[in-house]
């Protein structure tokens, strides 16, 4: 059931699934509700599923104004106090993993579990080009340009999934979303606004169990980046009790070419069940060598 509900002065389209523990999915940028298409199906099965449009994207309103992971994490906030939730899991994915990260460190005892999907903490400089270079290119082009879609699927999909016959549909899709989603001067904003990002503060804060999931080929967010990033080792690492788990063979886009995979280790995540690794181990203390006698 889809409605508009106006949050924060903002009117945000919504739509609500399944029964159970609320569970709300933040999107990434440029893609609006839709990308989380293939995990909202598994996940209303088990739980109450709440997508929406974060303010700049999609159905929501596209206000001009100054954009940062703190105004969408706000939203979420303001989202539940509408639809009456007080607590909820919270899972994001790219841009909203880091609107997740933020709203789980400055609402602590409103997240139940925190899910941070092909995410980072804060972009090294070859990160920030990335979105550099989506800034140009709607400028020139336009946000619905073939172009962006091109670069986009290859920043997102692994080789293997653009080699398979779903490979050309995929661009193809991901050109109409972003036609479909976006506002140019918006999306730059969001775009600059991941450039400018810092939000380790905000991360190191995180009290709820925290899953840090994303694919092994990821080049858009890394698992390991340069020193003056924070990416997802970095998340699993300083995130307390954090756990980790890699999706082999999948890019940054794992929820579609690793759904099975990904949205396995989410389901048994949100239920409670053991997932992965621990991401922060804690060092093992050398022994002491026997003093002599």
């Amino acid at each position: 059931m889809s409605e508009i509900i106006k949050v924060n002065g903002a009117n945000l389209w919504v739509d609500q699934s399944g029964k159970g523990v609320p569970v709300v999915q933040i999107h990434g940028a440029g893609f609006g509700h839709y990308n989380l298409a293939t995990s909202t199906p598994i996940l209303n099965k088990h739980f109450h599923v709440i997508d929406y449009d974060q303010r700049g994207y999609g159905q929501s309103d596209k206000p001009l104004q100054s954009y940062d992971m703190e105004v969408w994490a706000d939203d979420v906030a303001g989202l539940m106090d509408k639809l009456g939730l007080e607590t909820a899991h919270i899972h994001g994915t790219s841009m909203g993993g880091m609107v997740a990260q933020v709203f789980a460190g400055k609402y602590p005892k409103r997240c139940r579990r925190v899910v941070i999907n092909c995410s980072a903490a804060k972009l090294d400089y070859a990160g920030q080009l990335t979105f550099k270079t989506w800034i140009d290119i709607a400028e020139m082009n336009g946000v619905g340009s073939r172009t962006l879609a091109e670069l986009l699927a290859v920043q997102a999909l692994s080789r293997k999934f653009l080699d398979s016959k779903a490979g050309p549909g995929a661009v193809d899709m991901i050109q109409d979303i972003l036609e479909l989603s976006n506002r140019k001067e918006v999306f730059q904003r969001a775009c600059q606004a991941m450039i400018d990002m810092d939000i380790r503060k905000w991360s190191r804060k995180i009290k709820a169990p925290a899953l840090v999931i994303g694919g092994d080929e990821d080049i858009m967010t890394p698992w390991e980046v340069g020193p003056a990033g924070a990416g997802q080792e970095w998340l699993a690492q300083n995130i307390k009790g954090a756990r980790k788990y890699v999706v082999v063979g999948s890019n940054h886009s794992s929820l579609f070419d690793g759904t099975e995979d990904n949205m396995g280790a989410v389901l048994s995540f949100l239920k409670g069940k053991s997932v992965g690794v621990a991401g922060n181990k804690p060092k093992k203390r050398k022994k002491k060598a026997p003093a002599k006698k």
